[in-house]
């Protein structure tokens, strides 16, 4: 499958002239790939031509499907729209790019990975702190902040500038011996 989709296609699709910046060129054994799919989308052997298997890997190579055309030797875009629209060339494509999709893994060891060769490669020590911490967040390994959240439901905001602190500090829960000093149990 990744030989399917293997890119470095450097292709621009400018509006008045199509540039290919590196030829790109289809094998046998590209086709022989793809054919070997067939079975698995429901696609017969002989129901793709040549040129449009072609057509074909040339957009899941990344081309838009008016460069792929022109790329597999269509000269009217409008007709590789059509091509584009019928069951077989739809079926391989669903089931090519499922394909694809499922042989992409991202999971937390590649993003370790990824962490800690930019870690390596870090220059200043804000940027390996930076990525220490994206390290212990992808982990787990920052506690959680208890920070004591009280929910007040106030009705004014001017009534509340005008209590003392002994209401607010009952507003808030807390007594009011919270604000006074403690004396010395020693003394």
């Amino acid at each position: 499958m990744q030989n399917l989709l293997k890119s470095g296609i450097m292709y621009v699709d400018h509006p008045h002239k199509a540039i290919i910046l590196e030829k790109v060129e289809l094998s046998d054994v590209d086709r022989a790939e793809l054919q070997s799919h067939y079975p698995y989308m429901d696609v017969k052997l002989n129901e793709l031509s040549v040129q449009e298997e072609r057509l074909l890997l040339f957009h899941l190579r990344g081309m838009t499907k008016a460069a792929a055309g022109r790329a597999a030797g269509y000269a009217d875009a409008e007709h590789v729209y059509k091509i584009f629209k019928k069951p077989a060339i739809q079926k391989a494509l669903a089931h090519l790019r499922k394909e694809f999709r499922e042989s992409i893994k991202f999971d937390k060891q590649q993003a370790t990975s990824m962490y800690l060769e930019a870690h390596r490669k870090s220059v200043t020590s804000t940027e390996e702190k930076n990525v220490v911490d994206s390290l212990c967040k992808l982990h787990g390994l920052f506690a959680p902040e208890s920070g004591t959240q009280i929910n007040i439901n106030v009705d004014s905001i001017e009534r509340l500038e005008k209590l003392p602190d002994s209401e607010l500090l009952k507003i808030a829960g807390v007594d009011n011996q919270y604000l006074l000093p403690k004396a010395d149990e020693g003394a």
